[in-house]
This record gives C-alpha cells, structure tokens and sequence, in this order.
C-alpha cells in the first residue's frame, strides 16, 4: 500500500466522504476485466477509491468502486462517460460486476480546492470561471453534476481545474453534500442546473473566505453580487443558466461590469480606468484641462482685463499644443489618427469660439483642419491603392 505521504490529496478526496456520510464499511474487492487494482486511494461512505492499471493500455487509472446496490449501471453514468472537456475529470470506462458499479476515471495528481490557496478574490473567480465552463458544457449536453464541492474539484501544478465525481454518486441513488445543496433540492431531491449554480456559488463564497490569506481579503462587491445571485434561494432568481453566470465571471476577471451588481456612473469610469490606465490618464488630463480654462475664464471675466488676457493666452497655448500632438501622431495608426484629430479639432473650436478675435487660436483651428483634410485624402489614396492591388493581383504562371 502506498505510504501515506505520498498520496495526493485529490486523490483521497474521490472518497472522503466519511465525515459527512458516517460510513466505515469497507467493500469486497471485485475483479473488473482490464483492470488491476494496486492500492487504496481512499474509503468514503459511498465507496472506495483504487489505484488501478488499466492492463489493456499500460495507464494508471483512479477506479471508484460503490458499495453494493444490486442495480444495473443507470444509462445516465454511461453518459457522464462520453463527456469531454478540458476542465471535467474524464471518466474512461464504467460498468457493474456482483452488484457493484465501478467507474475508471483520470488519475488526478494535485490538489483539489479545499486544500488549495489563492492569491485573491479574483484568483477564486478565475477558478469559477473553469468550472463553470465544465458546468455549462455539461448541462448541454443534457447532465447535471449534482455534487459541486471544493473536494471535488481538482487543481494542477499549472493551475487547471477540474471537476470530478460528475454526477456519478447521485445517479445511483445518493444524496450530494447537503450544505452545498440548494433548498428545492433538499426539499424534492429533484437536482436542476440551476441547483449546481446554487453549489458552485456556496462553493466560491466559501474558497474566498478560506482559502485567501486574510491580508488579502479585501471586499470585492461584484464578487459577492455574482455569489448572492447564484445562491437566491428562489430559483427563480438565480442566473437563468449557468452560460449567464460563466459571462458574469469572466467580465469579472475582466474588470468590467456585471449582470449582477450594475455600477453607478462613477463606478464604470473606475473600472474603464483599471481596464486602461493609459486612456484614463490622457483623459483625465484632458478633462483637467478644460476644467483649468474653464475656472481660469469665470475668473477672467468677473475679475480684471488683465486676468482675462491671460486666460486668452493661455488658450492659444492650448490650441497650439493641440495642434503639435496631432502632428505627431503616427499616420499609419489610421483609426487613432483620425479619432485623435476630432478630439483636438472640437476642443480648438471650441476655443475659438469664446475668443474670437484671437489670431493664434484661428491658426490652430486651420492647422488641424488641414490635418484633418489631409487625413481624409491619405485615407482615400491607400483605399484606392488596396482597391487597384486586388484588382490587378498578378495571376500565377502556370508549369510549361
């Protein structure tokens, strides 16, 4: 038997499930075709957990072999065999033998997430993010897990979650883990996809206040808004699928808004602002700008002449800098051109129409027209010039 500091713990979590089901009953070992059972990995209540070569292909399998239950393996664990996806456990094989039915699944070498650490919040969302990939796919195509667990789902050395036990241990009659279970589930045993957004919600709320080091456990609203939803106690309002709750997640790790906790108009430029710190920084300038002459101008104006002349001056520097930034952007970067150059040409006649008389403020405003026109027509020639090149594409010689 292996030693116990060798074996991982994802895979003594494939069956420990004796704190919570109270069982200690240890089952015969059956003899399963193109198997050969090695160790035990684990025992849980509804079964145990072999480590088992599959002879036929010379590959280490994780075989879970369920107590006795006299029944034939139900058609929907045949199912859950032909699942696959990159972030569900793959089950190789299943069948019964003496009453028992046994599933062969991927050998899962980690750690699974209620062992696991996480940097943040956002780091416990990116790990929502892959299972509810799994969870999305799975529901179309028609399965529902009915068990989603921080003990049943897997993390890699390079970060890949997993989900395992897909429904296996409920399709044979078995109840799932009851704090992570919805309420009409609890109430009617009937399990829904919108019962495994309920544990997957449970489930997430519960890594981030665990497995997070506390110094890191800073509020994170949108977070807790997703959480909340997945987690109503109606169904009726949680996300209408789990695709919807996977779209929340990733605009999210996005840092952008979600379905579930829409911002204010403040709340959307800080995250624009976390999204593009560069564009947030240029407007704010900007914004900074205008907002200088505009209180530099009712200064003027209620107090001398002489503080309205240098407002005045200060506008035609404006204008001129403007003028100086478009000339330096570069032309081939069309679509910023050209967006640049309608930014600086409103902000310069809009300059000009408080002063006037100003000749400088004038010249600005004719330099960036000229761009703009010359902008126009550079556009015009190369659309040209594409046009002309696919028309007259040389056609390829052909072999004498």
């Amino acid at each position: 038997m292996l030693q116990e500091d060798t074996m991982t713990d994802a895979l003594r979590s494939l069956a420990a499930e004796l704190d919570e089901l109270g069982s200690d009953a240890v089952e015969r070992v059956p003899e399963i075709p193109d198997f050969r059972l090695t160790d035990v990995l684990g025992r849980g209540g509804m079964g145990t957990v072999y480590l088992a070569v599959q002879t036929s292909l010379g590959r280490e399998v994780a075989l879970k072999v369920m107590r006795s239950t006299g029944e034939a393996i139900p058609n929907e664990a045949q199912t859950v065999a032909q699942l696959h996806h990159p972030n569900i456990v793959h089950v190789y094989a299943a069948g019964t033998i003496g009453g028992q039915s046994w599933f062969a699944m991927e050998l899962m070498r980690g750690k699974n997430a209620s062992h696991g650490n996480f940097a943040s919040v956002e780091d416990v969302a990116g790990l929502g993010v892959q299972i509810a990939e799994a969870l999305a796919y799975a529901h179309r195509c028609g399965v529902v897990h009915r068990d989603v667990k921080p003990s049943n789902i897997f993390i890699d050395e390079n970060g890949l979650a997993k989900l395992g036990d897909f429904g296996l241990a409920n399709s044979l009659g078995e109840g799932g883990t009851r704090r992570y279970m919805a309420p009409e589930l609890i109430a009617s045993g009937r399990a829904t996809e919108t019962s495994d957004q309920y544990a997957l919600g449970v489930t997430l709320q519960e890594l981030a206040g665990s497995r997070v080091p506390r110094d890191h456990r800073q509020t994170c609203p949108d977070f807790s808004a997703i959480c909340a939803r997945a987690t109503a106690q109606d169904p009726s309002r949680r996300y209408e699928s789990m695709a919807a709750m996977l779209d929340d997640l990733r605009r999210l790790i996005a840092r952008r808004p979600v379905a579930a906790n829409p911002p204010s108009p403040l709340r959307r430029c800080r995250l624009f602002a976390r999204r593009n710190p560069l564009a947030a920084a240029g407007i704010l300038a900007t914004t900074a700008l205008l907002a200088a002459l505009t209180a530099s101008l009712a200064v003027g104006y209620v107090r001398t002449s002489r503080a309205l002349a240098a407002t005045e001056r200060e506008a035609a520097s404006a204008a001129q800098s403007l003028a100086k930034v478009v000339a330096g952007i570069d032309r081939t970067d069309s679509d910023k051109r050209g967006a640049e150059i309608a930014h600086a040409l409103t902000a310069a006649e809009s300059l000009a129409a408080r002063f006037p008389g100003n000749a400088e403020i004038a010249d600005s405003v004719d330099k960036l027209k000229a761009a703009r026109d010359a902008h126009a027509r550079f556009l015009e020639r190369r659309g040209g010039a594409m046009r002309l090149q696919h028309r007259f594409r040389p056609i390829p010689r052909r072999g004498p």
